[in-house]
């Protein structure tokens, strides 16, 4: 099958709600991998990874790229398309693999991306193809890499996936993301993948610290230092009609949440993660690393006037942390637009969605205020056979800076990679898990209720492969005096949440649909998601520093493994940078740490055997 081509279309008002369109996935299945085939249209990209040195932001910036193009191309798409996307590894010094950030992938298990979870990496020189079914109905998603570090530069392999629906034509140009009455707003940061181990000399205080909100808790764990909308081409200004637009907005970044607002205008929720939700009103949102929220504004000006859109970092002690966008409005073609910059202010008083600070915030409201159309639903039954798990994270303070999680009241772990795919048919328990790996076990047609404390004073974007979760009840929490000297108090299962978490399992309220989700600092959420996709699936933090640094664990569902690796798969032979395993394992030092505890760093294990504490050297 090729790829069809179409027309961009002339557009139309857009509406506030979409509906759901009926699944296009036949009932045949392929192969004995359950993988379900389409009748959709193919879609077809070649994107070629390399490194170069460019111009963004009136910056000269080592960037790694997709065809040479800080805009990653966007993959547009209807349900029941199938995408096919060959990705050639250019880079000089690293392996890669690609993530297709929530989409479910049921039945496409092996096409997810983690490096030595579903895959190995694609090797410098080598080439992978990427197949899988759009089983998602219309909403926003995006894609990056995930393969723990690239060595040099800033990681702009990254770009949108848009499900479209059915009567809106499917872009001709994937780097077009302006398209109807529609708008994509791609936000990425300057801070790179990862550099020469700069954020633990921060973190080692060999460098300065990151940002601090307004009550002095952490918001950014390294130091501001850029960013850039759509790849910085066309960014600078944008032009409107009076009308009603939908934004789709996307934070791709790697280091920073940001506040998204447009002066003097209301801003209207309508989906959040790829899930339409009945609309909210608000001044402004915050969007957390991974997350996505789509917006309407309506602009309806007598004169032409221009404001400023903004999407600002939370680390209050850099004022300049906002990249800024000149909305020019007018109301009809009679008018021309106006040149001069905006002279507009944000709005601090405002209403804020998806708030994560700590204790209650005036004006600050709880992403569990939205509420999905009863369509989201029509696939995700409730269960009767209920299984609760708890997931605590804690992060150590430098000089051991780390971050750990325990299972179900298992010992604290940094997580590690392992030497081989769990998914592959050869992977066997005895002889290739290792006990710094983090694993739930979870058998199939349960439904899960996951409980995720937050020991630490920054709020964590914490996401999970292969499912849509619903978010029942998140609690923010007043920061403890322990912060820094030993473990927080966690949030009790009976008593710290509106009822016991054993009841809250059986409601039958539908929570809010996500696939990302902001745990506030010292506090806790509690998520739940049915067992209906077997397969390996990662849950982390989407701070790429702190999922390279331990922050996160395995969901093996109904214990599956792939029956044959595919075709056309990475070799595992690969033993550069990113496919080599680094990785030392060990308890940790117990000057610092409880030494019960499993350690699963160089520089942590260096220093637990009497060695210095800070990075370890370069590979």
């Amino acid at each position: 099958h090729k790829a069809v081509v179409s027309t961009q279309s002339t557009g139309t008002l857009l509406k506030h709600k979409m509906k759901v369109l009926p699944l296009l996935i036949t009932a045949l299945v392929a192969a004995s991998q359950g993988a379900p085939t389409t009748t959709g249209t193919v879609r077809q990209q070649n994107w070629v990874i390399s490194r170069d040195v460019q111009i963004l932001s009136d910056r000269t910036l080592i960037v790694n790229t997709i065809n040479g193009n800080p805009k990653g191309p966007a993959v547009y798409v209807h349900q029941g398309d199938m995408v096919e996307i060959k990705v050639t590894n250019h880079m000089p010094d690293c392996g890669l693999s690609i993530h297709w950030h929530g989409l479910e992938q049921k039945g496409y298990q092996m096409y997810d991306g983690p490096v030595q979870l579903v895959q190995c990496a694609i090797a410098p020189g080598d080439s992978m193809t990427y197949r899988f079914a759009i089983q998602e109905g219309p909403g926003t998603y995006w894609y990056h890499t995930h393969n723990e570090h690239i060595p040099v530069g800033h990681d702009f392999i990254r770009g949108p996936i848009v499900v479209l629906e059915d009567d809106t034509d499917i872009p001709s140009d994937p780097l077009d993301y302006a398209f109807d009455n529609q708008r994509v707003l791609m936000y990425h940061d300057f801070y790179p993948n990862y550099m020469g181990y700069d954020y633990l000399l921060g973190l080692g205080g060999l460098r300065a610290l990151g940002g601090f909100d307004a009550e002095g808790g952490f918001a950014l764990t390294a130091p501001w230092s850029g960013g850039a909308l759509n790849g910085g081409q066309g960014s600078n200004i944008m032009q409107f009609e009076n009308g009603e637009y939908r934004f789709r907005v996307i934070n791709g970044g790697s280091l920073a949440p940001l506040i998204f607002s447009i002066d003097n205008h209301k801003i209207s929720v309508v989906a959040t993660d790829g899930s339409e939700v009945e609309p909210y009103e608000v001044d402004a949102v915050q969007v957390h690393l991974g997350e996505r929220y789509d917006v309407i504004v309506k602009f309806d000006v007598t004169e032409p006037t221009n404001v400023w859109m903004r999407g600002a970092s939370t680390a209050v002690t850099n004022p300049a942390a906002v990249m800024l966008t000149n909305l020019q409005l007018r109301s009809n073609t009679d008018s021309a637009f106006l040149e001069s910059p905006p002279t507009t202010s944000y709005n601090p008083a405002g209403n804020l969605m998806n708030c994560n600070y700590y204790g209650k915030q005036d004006n600050c409201i709880a992403v569990t205020a939205l509420k999905n159309m009863d369509y989201e639903f029509d696939h995700r039954p409730l269960l009767d056979d209920i299984e609760i798990h708890t997931a605590d994270f804690f992060f150590s303070l430098p000089p051991v800076y780390a971050y750990f999680f325990s299972l179900d009241g298992r010992t604290y772990t940094q997580n590690t990679l392992l030497a081989k795919p769990m998914t592959y048919p050869d992977f066997d328990d005895t002889t290739d898990m290792t006990p710094h790996t983090n694993v739930l076990d979870l058998d199939l047609d349960k439904s899960i209720v996951l409980v995720l404390r937050n020991q630490a004073g920054i709020g964590h974007p914490i996401h999970v492969h292969g499912h849509k979760f619903e978010v029942l009840e998140e609690i923010s929490r007043p920061k403890p005096f322990c912060f820094g000297e030993s473990h927080c108090e966690i949030a009790d299962l009976d008593t710290s949440f509106s009822v016991p978490v054993s009841e809250l399992s059986k409601t039958t309220k539908r929570g809010v649909l996500k696939d990302t989700l902001v745990v506030p600092m010292f506090g806790a959420a509690v998520i739940r998601f049915n067992t209906d996709n077997p397969g390996v699936w990662f849950v982390h933090c989407h701070f790429d520093e702190h999922a390279d640094s331990g922050q996160g664990f395995v969901i093996r569902e109904g214990k599956w493994k792939a029956d044959y690796v595919p075709e056309g798969f990475p070799s595992c032979d690969y033993t550069g940078t990113l496919q080599e395993i680094h990785n030392s394992l060990c308890t940790c030092n117990p000057e610092h740490l409880d030494p019960t505890w499993l350690c699963s760093k160089e520089y942590l294990c260096n220093y637990s055997r009497g060695g210095p504490p800070g990075p370890p050297p370069e590979h």
